[in-house]
């Protein structure tokens, strides 16, 4: 049996959509992950099945295959558990496939099923916005990031039993909203409220926007020595 859940990786500035798919066919008992994944993404098999033992859930003695397409991106990050978990679920028969169509996951599992947060939540939900997803399933601590997306529907969970609840019955799952999204963004701090140091600010977002390690040397107020080391 055959399922497929969307996620996305980022690669710099650029979120790039990633088709989760799953294979369930008889065969010798194996878990086995193509599609360019790293070695973060690869450790999601064991995760994944320790997570669902632990919610009492079995997966059938069978050879199971996951691809992530496109094959020439690299996968990076513990952020694509939950779409695998969700679709092999799915590909096993114990979620109905046509319930993970149109929408977008993202989530760390621990070994007892918990949900944990990943980076890179927000431009994750708006480029599902962008691509006219139903939802997004996300962690439930990276909840108050994702509700600066007004008008995009957000689902949070804390562990597996939620995720399958918000699948089968996405209507009756917190789906939070902000009613006014500028009140969010105005209590963050913005590179507007700094008064000159264009060169520092100018190196910081270099350095934020190619993920780069960034030091600032000096006294406060004197200005700084700006070093970056790309990697």
């Amino acid at each position: 049996m055959f399922a497929n859940v969307l996620s996305a990786a980022i690669l710099g500035m650029e979120v790039c959509p990633i088709q989760v798919e799953a294979d369930v066919s008889d065969g010798l008992p194996s878990f086995t992950m193509v599609g360019f994944p790293s070695a973060q993404v690869r450790e999601a098999q064991d995760r994944v099945r320790t997570a669902l033992r632990s919610h009492g859930i079995s997966l059938p003695p069978k050879r199971v295959t996951v691809n992530f397409s496109p094959a020439d991106i690299k996968k990076e990050g513990a952020g694509f558990d939950l779409p695998v978990a969700a679709a092999v679920l799915a590909a096993a028969g114990i979620l109905d496939p046509e319930e993970l169509d149109n929408i977008m996951m993202t989530g760390e599992l621990s070994l007892n099923g918990q949900v944990h947060a990943v980076s890179g939540v927000l431009p994750r939900v708006i480029r599902a916005r962008e691509l006219g997803c139903r939802y997004c399933m996300i962690p439930f601590d990276n909840l108050p990031e994702a509700k600066l997306v007004a008008d995009m529907p957000v689902i949070g969970v804390r562990n597996l039993k939620e995720m399958i609840s918000g699948l089968k019955n996405p209507e009756y799952s917190e789906i939070p909203r902000m009613a006014d999204p500028e009140e969010g963004m105005r209590k963050m701090v913005d590179f507007s409220e700094v008064c000159g140091q264009d060169n520092i600010r100018r190196a910081a977002e270099i350095a934020v926007s190619g993920f780069h390690n960034l030091l600032m040397v000096g006294p406060p107020g004197a200005g700084a020595c700006v070093k970056i080391r790309l990697s």
